[in-house]
C-alpha cells in the first residue's frame, strides 16, 4: 500500500534544528566511513545539511520549511521523509513535533552525534549490517584504520594502573566558603538572576554519549510475528510484561527479542504467547552461546573494582549500583568473568519469573549468597533467605541490605556470647593439663544443700545427713578424692 505522506509532513511545516552537543571534525568522518554505506547519499546529505545548519554557539539554526530542504536537497517530500527517517533509526536524529491552536505543526530536529568505532562494531546488528554493504576487504581496512595497537599493547605490558588524578579540593585548596556564597537580595544575586532571564543558554551537553537506538518497542515486534501469533494477545497484557522481563534479564533489544518470537512453536492454540516455552528457549539458546543479545554500555557498575574473587561489600555503593544497574544474569557474568552455567542461571532465573522478587533485591540475594558460601548458590540456602524476604515483604535493594547487616551483627554477638560463655566453663588445669572434675549425682548436690542452709540457720535438720547413710559417705569421699588428684 503506497504511504500517504501528506498526512505526516507537508511542505509548509516549519523546523528549527538544534544539536545535544557540538560534533566534531573526526565525528563527521565516522558518519562517512561507517554509517554512509548504511543509509545512503540521501540520508548522509541531508545529516550533513542539519548539522552544518547549526550554529554551534547558540546550538540552533534559523528555522526554515521543509520546502526549503526539498529544494536544497533536490528530494521528493516522500524521499526527505524517509531520508529523515533512517536518520531516527541509526541514532543520529531525534524528532519532536510541536502543534499550535491553530493546527499547525513546528519540528524539532535535534542532531546527534555518532557512535565510536569501538562502539559502532561491538554493536551486532550494525557491524552485521556494514558487513553485508561492503564486504571483507573493505570492512577489514576499516577495522584496521580504527584499531589501536599501541593501547592494546600497554594493557597486556603495563596490567596494574592507578589512577593519581588530583581531586578539585585537592588542587583549590584556597577556595574559601565566603567565596561562593551570594547573599538572598544582594546586588549580585540581582545581576546572576538578571542573566539568566536575559540570556538563557543553549542546552548543549558536555557529557552525552551516542548510544545504540535499539529500545524494545511494539511496533517493531510486530513485524518479527508469524502467522500463527495473534499480535492482540501477543503484545499486550501480562504478555508483553514478560517480554520487558526477559529483554532485560538476557539484555535483548528489539531485533534481539524478534529472532526468537519468529519461532512459530512458542504460540498457543488461542494464537497467543506461551510464556513458559518462551523462558525455556531462551535459557537454552543462553546455554548454547546462540542468543543475539546487546551488549550494553559501560555504566557506572564498570567503575567499581569488583569482579572474579573479589564481592562489593553489603552496604557500600557499589554493592547499591550494582543491585539497581546491573540485570541479575549481567551480575553473575561479571562475577565468574565470563559466560555463567546452567545451574547459577537457573537459580537467578527462578528468583525473577518463578518468584516474582524485584531484580534489584534478587542481585542483593545472589551477592550475599555467594559471599556467604564460598562463591557457591545452593539452592536450600537461598530459598531459605527468599522465603524471609518474601514474608518481611522486602522489594528494594535498600531494604535487602537492611536485612543482610542486621543479621550480620546478629551472628556476630550471637558467637562473642559463645566465646564468653567458653570462656567461663573452660576446666582448671594444672603443670598445663586439664584437670577433669566430675560433677556430684543430683541427689548428693540435694543433700549438701540440704545440711548447707540447715547450719547457716543454726537449726537442726530434720531429714537424714550424708554421715549417717555409709553408702553415700563413702561417695562422697572417693569423689573429693579424685577433685584433690589423689
Amino acid at each position: 500500500m503506497r504511504r500517504l505522506v501528506w498526512n505526516e509532513l507537508l511542505p509548509k511545516d516549519r523546523y528549527v534544528v538544534r544539536i545535544v552537543r557540538p560534533i566534531s571534525f573526526a565525528e563527521t568522518g565516522f558518519v562517512t566511513q561507517l554509517y554512509l554505506p548504511i543509509i545512503g547519499v540521501e540520508s548522509y546529505s541531508l545529516y550533513q545539511l542539519l548539522v552544518h545548519g547549526v550554529q554551534e554557539i547558540s546550538a540552533a539554526s534559523t528555522e526554515g520549511t521543509h520546502r526549503s530542504l526539498m529544494l536544497t536537497t533536490s528530494l521528493s517530500l516522500d524521499r526527505l521523509l524517509d531520508a529523515r527517517e533512517r536518520l531516527e533509526a541509526m541514532g543520529l536524529l531525534e524528532v519532536r513535533r510541536r502543534e499550535n491552536q491553530q493546527r499547525d505543526y513546528y519540528y524539532e530536529y535535534l542532531v546527534k552525534p555518532p557512535l565510536t568505532p569501538s562502539e559502532f562494531f561491538a554493536d551486532y546488528v550494525l557491524s552485521l549490517m556494514l558487513l553485508n554493504k561492503i564486504e571483507n576487504i573493505r570492512f577489514q581496512q576499516l577495522r584496521q584504520l580504527y584499531a589501536d595497537v599501541v593501547g592494546n599493547q600497554l594493557e597486556q605490558e603495563y596490567s596494574i594502573v592507578e589512577n593519581v588524578t588530583k581531586d578539585f579540593h585537592e588542587v583549590f585548596q584556597s577556595l574559601k566558603p565566603s567565596e561562593l556564597e551570594v547573599k538572598k537580595g544582594s546586588e549580585r544575586e540581582l545581576f546572576l538572576t538578571e542573566m539568566e532571564t536575559s540570556f538563557p543558554q543553549a542546552a548543549l551537553q558536555s557529557n552525552y554519549e551516542a548510544q545504540v537506538n535499539h529500545p524494545l518497542s511494539v511496533s517493531s515486534l510486530r513485524l518479527y510475528l508469524p502467522d500463527n501469533a495473534d499480535s492482540a494477545k501477543v503484545l499486550d497484557g501480562s504478555s508483553m510484561e514478560l517480554l520487558y522481563q526477559l529483554c532485560h534479564f538476557y539484555q535483548l533489544d528489539s531485533w534481539g527479542m524478534g529472532q526468537e518470537l519468529r519461532d512459530w512453536t512458542l504460540y498457543k492454540a488461542d494464537r497467543s504467547l506461551d510464556g513458559e516455552v518462551l523462558r525455556k528457549r531462551l535459557m537454552q539458546r543462553y546455554t548454547e552461546d546462540k542468543l543475539y543479545r546487546n551488549t550494553p554500555a559501560a555504566t557506572a557498575a564498570s567503575e567499581d573494582e569488583w569482579g572474579p574473587g573479589k564481592l562489593p561489600e553489603p552496604g557500600s555503593e557499589a554493592f547499591v549500583r550494582a543491585c539497581r544497574l546491573l540485570s541479575p544474569l549481567g551480575l553473575l557474568e561479571r562475577v565468574v568473568g565470563g559466560r555463567v552455567s546452567k545451574v547459577f542461571l537457573d537459580r537467578a532465573e527462578t528468583l525473577v519469573f518463578a518468584d516474582g522478587l524485584q531484580p534489584e533485591v534478587v542481585n542483593a540475594l545472589i551477592l550475599h549468597t555467594l559471599a556467604s558460601m564460598q562463591m557457591e548458590l545452593p539452592k536450600a540456602y537461598m530459598e531459605t533467605i527468599r522465603d524471609s524476604w518474601k514474608a518481611k515483604r522486602i522489594a528494594t535493594v535498600d531494604e535487602a541490605v537492611k536485612q543482610i547487616l542486621d543479621r550480620a551483627d546478629q551472628r556476630a554477638q550471637t558467637q562473642e556470647k559463645a566465646k564468653g560463655s567458653k570462656r567461663e566453663s573452660a576446666p582448671a588445669r594444672r603443670n598445663g593439663r586439664a584437670v577433669l572434675q566430675d560433677k556430684l549425682p543430683a541427689s548428693v548436690e540435694w543433700q549438701l544443700a540440704q545440711e548447707s542452709s540447715a547450719n547457716s540457720t543454726n537449726e537442726s535438720s530434720k531429714g537424714k545427713l550424708i554421715s549417717d547413710d555409709p553408702e553415700l559417705s563413702k561417695m562422697l569421699e572417693m569423689l573429693r578424692k579424685k577433685q584433690k588428684g589423689g
